[in-house]
């Protein structure tokens, strides 16, 4: 390995203060978006400190991991029994990875990540989602000793559109068949509202409310809320929207079907990239699929509209029908825990591999047997 490169580990908010400020000064390093991931250590009663992991080359920092240490819990299924069990977890957020992502450098922030399990300073490490191509992923999965191994693996696919120039473009990229279920379903709505479809993009601090208002009387009908998921009006919601539309990277678009909010898609713009954070429809409405019909309206305007300069729009995590019809790009992602060598650490991992495991093993089992 390069002698040039190492790692710090940064435990306060001003060490992350200084080193945003850092970062976004180099050139090829835009954006780092630390902003958002400050506010929400701020604001999370369940948070202890900031874990953030720095490789620098050359005294200047080469790649960055945003982690933090929260006193929260594993949860395991079996079948529809739920165990949470007491842990206090080293959490890098999805996305955590900025910068360059070379195998040294890897290699460099799992070493680092090991050290500190092994000077106990958590539980158990927690990676949100990594690419299963990647190299952080591969060496979080072989690098850790046998009984901090992670043997029970969520995986997902995640789903995405890269953006031609024309709306015209962007259809013929897509399947006969996909092309066909986002056309009709536009089709179905119109025909039953006509002039009654209106849709309002929200961006600024002003119009928060007015859309935090809407937005909720969708979200109290639609199926995430009675699942308790989705989009919430809380004070910690409300924090990360402001700071979007005040670093005016917020696009909260709401359907209306005769001046009724019937839809919304919340997300963000960054990098030419829409990032999905928010999605749901009035369940009343769903005989017409509104919620279909704002995406594709929206991303109609994206391949319209060169001002926004969006070239893809990114679905965010989870499988979702919309998703395989709308994207065109696609990968598998993957949650890896790495387990403290303690015996909390051990036993933590023991339990959830067996738990996880059999869950796995009966779903597997009842699928081939159909």
């Amino acid at each position: 390995m390069s002698s040039e490169a190492s790692v710090k580990v940064l435990r306060t908010l001003a060490e992350l203060e200084e080193i945003s400020r850092e970062w976004e000064s180099w050139p090829g390093h835009r954006e780092s978006q630390m902003e958002p991931y400050l506010t929400f250590l701020r604001s999370n009663p369940r948070t202890v400190r900031p874990h953030v992991l720095v490789v620098y080359r050359g005294g200047r920092p080469d790649s960055i991991l945003v982690g933090r240490i929260d006193l929260g819990h594993i949860s395991c299924r079996l079948g529809y029994l739920r165990l949470n069990l007491p842990a206090k977890i080293l959490c890098f957020v999805y996305g955590a990875l900025r910068g360059n992502p070379s195998e040294e450098n890897c290699d460099l922030i799992v070493s680092s990540i090991l050290q500190s399990l092994s000077d106990r300073e958590a539980d158990a490490t927690y990676m949100n989602f990594l690419r299963v191509d990647s190299e952080l992923c591969r060496l979080t999965k072989t690098k850790p000793g046998a009984l901090s191994r992670d043997y029970v693996h969520v995986t997902q696919q995640h789903y995405s559109a890269a953006l031609p120039a024309t709306v015209q473009a962007y259809y013929s990229g897509l399947s006969p068949k996909s092309r066909w279920q986002a056309k009709n379903k536009q089709k179905r709505l119109l025909k039953d509202y006509g002039g009654g479809v209106r849709i309002r993009c929200f961006r600024d601090v002003e119009e928060l409310d007015d859309m935090i208002q809407d937005v909720e009387e969708v979200a109290k009908r639609s199926y995430q809320r009675g699942l308790e998921v989705g989009f919430i009006d809380s004070p910690m919601t409300r924090e990360g929207l402001r700071l979007q539309a005040e670093r005016k990277w917020l696009r909260a678009y709401v359907l209306y079907l005769e001046d009724r909010p019937a839809a919304f898609w919340i997300g963000d713009v960054s990098r030419n990239t829409f990032g999905s954070d928010h999605l749901a429809f009035d369940a009343e409405f769903g005989k017409c699929s509104p919620g279909m019909y704002l995406i594709t309206k929206v991303i109609e305007s994206f391949c319209e509209d060169n001002r926004e300069g969006v070239t893809e729009v990114d679905f965010a995590l989870g499988h979702a029908q919309y998703k395989q019809v709308l994207s065109n790009r696609e990968w598998c992602e993957t949650c890896v825990y790495i387990f403290a060598p303690t015996f909390k650490g051990i036993s933590l991992n023991l339990g959830r591999t067996v738990i996880a495991g059999t869950d796995q093993m009966i779903k597997k089992a009842l699928a081939r047997t159909n």
